[in-house]
């Protein structure tokens, strides 16, 4: 806790909405040396008079937390600001001579009313005042703090002595639409290649008298490399040829930097489970571990299935060993085999078929792309002669692949920068559109996509069927990895909120189904299975469903119990 922030890092938001009191959760974005770390934090004031600062943030895959409290004294006469390093759990009282990220009412008097302070021994002088307030130290630093006495927040620093530089605004309303989502966080503009958001990780209470004892799970892969190695070449040659010409702009040849970055990095890798993919998983199966440490006792069989690409088999890895490190009396068996693929990634005959880049409604899809996708300010950004671009569309097109791919594999760059927010909603409109017509309940192919996933919900109902009867011991765990195609159909055909939904205009599709809510890298579908402490008691066995770690609901079907289904129940609704 004595750490200091011995850092040069760039604070930035993805929210704008100036409020003028705390209360509001401020959405904040570290950068530091290429990489990316985003904060929450909520100002509350106690009754003592002090005010609280609480912080999180999704770090190694678990959501740390801590707070930092600021006494009355501080909050009124406080002459320094505190860089205290965030460390999880830890809920720090800073001295009364310091505030986080706040002036004191006294340094807010005085720079108002004398024009000047004294803030960590560097003297700060008013600039501006309106809205906000603008100060400028003897060092060169600029300050801007919001022009309330009752709550004086720095909401930025530019060259700051201490070497932590950073710009943040109050949040507006908890974004909710596809634009705002993707605005708030653009990686979510890669779709299926959005990163798993370790953000929450909830289940309601377990009724009285019962325990879980089994658990069915189905795991896509976690993060990895593109799929196409083709793009890879297509990007950096595009650019590479234009700069040997003489014709990128300064940004084009920063960008071509970059792409050489990535493509260094990711070349030979396609498809390839990254090292964060790894991560993912360990995090997943260690949480799933703390919540219900009895299920994992000495006496539980952990059966694993996998599809036969390695990347799924590495997830499986690396999910069971977390297992095994938590407890090494496990028993765990693996499998990834051709035979098990029919129920753990399989298509029909007419998903397949709409699948072909020959049929009819690719047509409709590629002019939905030109309708909403307009290259012309990218390609005059990157290139001194736009007009030469042979398919300026494609190559904007493949360098969003590899800029939303960064998240995944972490090759110390960025990319998602040289996008506008209207384009990165754009290219995510299409691929969303994509998806939603192959894997959705789509009326215009009867929902073929979830159709193809009947056999996997027939495994997933025997397996809860044989555990409630008790064929395979008292605590039992089956996990299954596969890939998204294949956990978007599992859960529009179980009719799970938020993926279920029939939209026949395209436009429409976005306001309903949103493809980085439902299968990010590593998402996955739990089905925690309760079962009566009395065996004898007549009562029957409980099921929760949770998505991506949170409690869902099958559309139309109320749960009881806050959120746990009778069994019973939830199976004539499953089965055909």
């Amino acid at each position: 806790m004595n750490k200091v922030f011995s850092l040069i890092a760039f604070l930035l938001t993805a929210l704008s909405a100036l409020a003028q009191q705390p209360g509001d959760t401020l959405s904040v974005t570290y950068k530091l040396h290429g990489q990316t770390r985003r904060f929450k934090t909520v100002y509350s004031r106690e009754e003592n008079g002090s005010m609280r600062v609480d912080w999180s943030i999704g770090r190694n895959m678990h959501l740390w937390r801590g707070s930092y409290t600021m006494s009355p004294q501080a909050l009124a006469s406080a002459t320094s600001l505190s860089y205290l390093m965030p460390e999880d759990g830890n809920h720090a009282t800073l001295p009364h001579s310091q505030t986080w990220a706040l002036l004191s009412r006294q340094q807010f008097d005085n720079l108002l009313q004398r024009r000047s302070m004294t803030l960590d021994g560097t003297l700060w002088q008013l600039v501006d005042s309106g809205k906000t307030i603008t100060a400028k130290a003897s060092t060169g630093a600029k300050m801007e703090i919001n022009n309330d006495r009752a709550f004086p927040l720095v909401l930025s620093m530019a060259g700051n002595p201490a070497e932590i530089n950073w710009s943040t605004k109050f949040s507006q309303p908890t974004p909710s639409t596809a634009r705002e989502l993707i605005a708030e966080r653009p990686e979510r503009s890669g779709g299926i290649y959005y990163a798993y958001p370790v953000e929450i990780d909830e289940i309601p209470s377990l009724p009285a008298d019962y325990r879980v004892s089994h658990v069915s799970h189905y795991g896509r892969h976690g993060s990895r490399w593109i799929v196409k190695e083709w793009e890879y070449d297509y990007a950096l040659n595009s650019l590479d040829s234009a700069m040997k010409a003489g014709g990128l702009t300064p940004l084009g040849q920063d960008v071509l930097d970059r792409v050489k970055v990535i493509v260094a990095q990711g070349k030979g890798r396609a498809g390839e489970l990254s090292p964060l993919g790894e991560r993912q998983h360990r995090g997943i199966a260690e949480r799933l571990y703390s919540r219900f440490p009895s299920l994992f006792a000495d006496s539980c069989t952990i059966d694993a299935h996998s599809s036969i690409e390695p990347r799924c088999i590495m997830s499986m890895a690396a999910f069971s060993e977390r297992l095994k490190e938590l407890n090494p009396r496990l028993t765990v068996n693996r499998r990834a085999t051709p035979g098990e693929m029919a129920f753990i990634s399989w298509s029909n005959p007419r998903s397949k078929a709409e699948n072909d880049p020959a049929a009819p409604w690719w047509n409709d899809l590629w002019q939905w792309r030109d309708s909403v996708l307009d290259p012309a300010r990218l390609t005059a950004t990157l290139f001194t002669a736009p007009e030469t671009v042979g398919n300026p569309r494609k190559l904007m097109w493949v360098l969003h692949d590899l800029a939303v791919d960064v998240q995944d594999v972490e090759p110390g760059v960025e990319l998602l920068d040289i996008f506008t927010p209207s384009e990165l909603y754009a290219l995510w409109t299409i691929n969303n559109y994509k998806m939603y017509y192959l894997h959705g309940n789509n009326p215009s192919t009867h929902a073929a996509g979830p159709a193809s996933a009947r056999a996997l919900l027939d495994h997933i109902i025997a397996d809860v069927d044989s555990a409630v009867s008790g064929h395979h011991g008292s605590r039992t765990v089956t996990l299954r990895f596969g890939h998204d195609t294949a956990l978007m159909r599992l859960l529009a055909l179980m009719k799970i909120e938020g993926t279920d939904a029939v939209v026949n205009n395209p436009q429409d599709i976005e306001k309903r189904w949103m493809d980085f809510t439902i299968t990010p890298m590593a998402a996955n579908l739990q089905l925690i299975v309760a079962t009566p402490l009395d065996s004898l008691s007549g009562q029957e066995p409980l099921v929760l469903l949770r998505h991506n770690e949170r409690p869902v609901a099958i559309s139309g079907l109320p749960a009881t119990s806050g959120g746990w289904y009778p069994w019973s129940l939830l199976r004539s609704e499953l089965l055909p």
